[in-house]
């Protein structure tokens, strides 16, 4: 027996399932999930046991499932599995039962007599088609043949317009045709294919203006780039100049005001030119102690540094990024004038950039020259980058023009290139648009395929032959099928019938007819589990032996037959050796459930422990989704319906101060529910829809308003139909934040309407 479900990583919706915490399996045991939990999916792992390989859409999967006998199956060994396990699912139906035709249903009680008339039927339609084909092909061919020549007439006058355009005294191109064409896509047939040979318009516009014969002369350019450590060398001699002082003896008046002092110092001048002994300006005596004080704070070597200081102010007037006279962009062939352009206003914004930091050594020198006494005049590098920049878009300048002189020099030969350019992207657009080499290939694919197609024909006819001598004489013991779908269903209008022409069974009805189709699902998902029942008995299979594995025997659209699904399957696979049974029904789920329970009270009351175990399926929000195999909460394994079960649900949401946003949606679903449940069973009188349910239930009430009611129709209308629902942040938002106040109006409206209805619920669910 498989007792557990170690590990499962990367099965579906189980991404890194561990199951070594939750109850060990048993003889019986009982799987409940809601739609989307990984409920299939599980029975698919329990199928690659079966199939003894993995499922292909499972094929990077990794598990270790543990055996009773303390053996182990992983993905590694699987293929080495000797477990006798059959699985009941969507897989095994798909693969044995083929409800539309009457010679795939459940023709034969052997899946491989399946496959042979599936093959049959396959092998037939395909004679038939090659059959017809054969002489559709050489049509078909002659046809392909016509189309090609005329794409290559159309093509290549479409091209003869588009290059006549460029130049009119080209011989070759002024009489292109179909040949021309024709010849050219031979030679380039491997880059004509290729993406990138149609050229974007603005390409195609340059080699257009490339190929025009008007030939320009030569451009000459003298430039003059930027020493790379000019401005480092020179930002050091500043910074050395600024940091110097001549020493004098200073007066500090002249000091703090430098417009008197280089008044004083003039008027000094004047006076020693003059020999003055008074002041020109006033008139008063100008004593020799007072020059000797002056001279003291002019003396000789502060004179010579604030020449240097002027020298050097000078000189920076002068500096800055070389005044390039680059040539303009009409000198340029038209290809190249926009990159022209581009240049200059690039080239003039790098020159602006280092005029700009020459700028601030201007304004540091002239900081000193007004108080030579300052040594703290910060200046700043020329930003290295910058210089970089300019030298560059001065060396495109002269590539550029590089590139116009060549075209000067090379006139002819670089005016073909451009021509033989067009010419490719031209024939690639009109190539690759009708899929000249894909039609090509199609035609010689059709010339060998009918070369080789009556061949084919022959050897179909002998293998149909074959197959429909082995099917001539098999037959099928349907009696003990039909009698056990009949005691299933609880009548005996369906019945499996041999239909000794088509090789195979049909589903009959009222014992005539041909093959129906016209199934209900409950019929189907009846035949589809006897069937199953009966293929356990094959081969002499002991069921005592044999671990079965069911995944929900009843139909999500057709109820009628889930009493005798449980039946049946009590019936038949009580003795089987380990049973695992599926389901998302509820009332199914509580059938089973309470088959289990009443077998483990039998056995603690003999004093044998239980062997019969409950599970539930989990999908906890996140992203992205997995699900969780859990052991089944004691609520799940008493609730008493499925009424009990919403209102619990509905309860618990009552008690957490917000929800997130699958919790939100699942209780609008919920809450849609309840109410219809509740006011249906208060009000049985039928009504149109739930809005005139609530209506009725709304009668009487005091606490419960009209606005509340709406507000409660508005939230589960709204929120509980999937063909309506707004998949919006914002309806999604409204939906968390309404959510929990919608909940708490709800129950107090059912409290309002049966107070001792409420009050007993309450207490089951507080009890569970």
């Amino acid at each position: 027996m498989i007792i557990c479900i170690n590990r499962l990583r990367h099965f579906g919706i189980f991404t890194d399932f561990n199951g070594t915490q939750i109850e060990k399996f048993g003889k019986y045991n009982l799987v409940y999930g809601w739609n989307g939990t990984g409920k299939s999916t599980l029975s698919n792992l329990f199928s690659c046991f079966e199939l003894r390989s993995l499922i292909p859409r499972f094929n990077t999967a990794q598990f270790s499932i543990t055996l009773d006998d303390g053996s182990t199956i992983t993905e590694a060994t699987l293929s080495a599995s000797q477990l006798n396990i059959h699985v009941f699912n969507q897989r095994f139906i798909h693969e044995n039962i083929d409800w539309d035709k009457s010679v795939k249903s459940i023709l034969l009680i052997a899946k491989e007599k399946i496959d042979d008339l599936q093959k049959l039927e396959k092998l037939k339609g395909e004679l038939q088609s090659k059959r017809k084909s054969h002489g559709d092909k050489l049509i078909e061919v002659k046809k392909q043949r016509e189309a090609l020549e005329k794409f290559l007439t159309n093509a290549a006058k479409k091209m003869k317009l588009g290059l006549q355009a460029i130049d009119t005294s080209d011989s070759y191109y002024l009489n292109y045709d179909r040949r021309k064409l024709s010849t050219f896509i031979q030679s380039n047939a491997d880059v004509i294919i290729k993406s990138e040979s149609v050229l974007s318009d603005e390409k195609v516009i340059n080699l257009t203006n490339s190929a025009k014969p008007d030939q320009l002369p030569s451009i000459t350019f003298t430039s003059s780039a930027i020493e790379p450590d000019y401005f480092n060398k020179a930002a050091g001699r500043i910074r050395d100049l600024i940091g110097t002082t001549a020493v004098n003896q200073a007066i500090q008046r002249l000091t703090d005001n430098p417009d008197i002092r280089d008044w004083v110092q003039t008027g000094l001048k004047i006076h020693e030119e003059h020999d003055s002994n008074s002041c020109e300006f006033c008139g008063s005596p100008f004593t020799q102690s007072r020059v000797e004080v002056l001279a003291a704070h002019f003396n000789k070597e502060f004179t010579d540094f604030q020449n240097r200081l002027q020298s050097a102010a000078t000189w920076i007037e002068s500096q800055g990024a070389p005044n390039n006279q680059l040539p303009a962009a009409t000198e340029f062939y038209k290809e190249f004038a926009a990159e022209s352009e581009k240049l200059q206003k690039e080239y003039t914004s790098s020159a602006e950039k280092i005029n700009q930091q020459i700028e601030g050594w201007r304004e540091a020198l002239k900081a000193k020259i007004t108080n030579p006494a300052m040594t703290d005049i910060q200046i700043f590098d020329v930003i290295e980058k910058d210089v970089t920049k300019f030298n560059e878009l001065l060396q495109s300048v002269i590539e550029l023009v590089g590139k116009h002189n060549n075209k000067t020099s090379n006139f002819k030969a670089e005016t073909s290139k451009s021509k033989v350019a067009l010419e490719l992207h031209f024939a690639a657009a009109e190539v690759q648009e009708f899929d000249y080499a894909g039609s090509e290939k199609k035609c010689d694919d059709l010339e060998t395929g009918a070369k080789n197609e009556y061949k084919e024909i022959e050897e179909l006819g002998q293998e149909v032959g074959t197959i429909e001598a082995l099917l001539s004489n098999e037959t099928v013991g349907a009696k003990e099928f039909n009698d056990i779908l009949h005691r299933f269903i609880g009548r005996s209008d369906l019945c499996l019938n041999f239909n000794q022409k088509k090789k195979g069974d049909e589903i009959i009805r009222n014992g005539m007819g041909e093959h129906d189709g016209n199934l209900s699902e409950g019929e189907k998902t009846a035949i589809a589990f006897v069937y199953f029942i009966t293929k356990l008995k094959e081969n002499g299979n002991n069921i005592k032996d044999t671990i079965v594995v069911v995944d929900d025997p009843v139909s999500s659209f057709d109820s009628n037959h889930l009493f005798h699904a449980y039946s049946f399957l009590r019936t038949q696979c009580t003795e089987a050796k380990q049973l695992f049974v599926l389901t998302h029904n509820f009332t199914y789920f509580k059938l089973v459930r309470d088959w289990f329970a009443g077998t483990n009270r039998n056995r603690v009351n003999k004093g044998s422990p239980v062997n019969c175990f409950f599970y539930r399926l989990d999908a906890p929000p996140g992203s992205p989704r997995h699900s969780l195999l859990v052991d089944a909460d004691d609520s799940l394994k008493n609730y008493g319906s499925e009424y009990h079960y919403i209102f619990k649900k509905l309860y618990d949401y009552r008690a957490h101060t917000t929800l997130n946003r699958d919790e939100a949606f699942l209780a609008a679903n919920l809450a849609r529910k309840l109410i219809e449940s509740f006011f249906t069973f208060k009000y049985p009188k039928r009504r149109s829809d739930i809005s005139q349910l609530m209506d009725v239930g709304l009668k009487d009430c005091i606490i419960t308003t009209s606005e509340l009611k709406e507000k409660i129709y508005r939230f589960i209308n709204k929120y509980s139909h999937s063909d309506v629902i707004e998949i919006n942040d914002e309806s999604a938002e409204n939906l968390v934040g309404e959510s929990h106040s919608v909940i708490g109006n709800i129950f107090q409206w059912m409290e309002e309407v049966d107070k001792k209805h409420y009050d007993e619920m309450v207490q089951v669910a507080n009890a569970i």
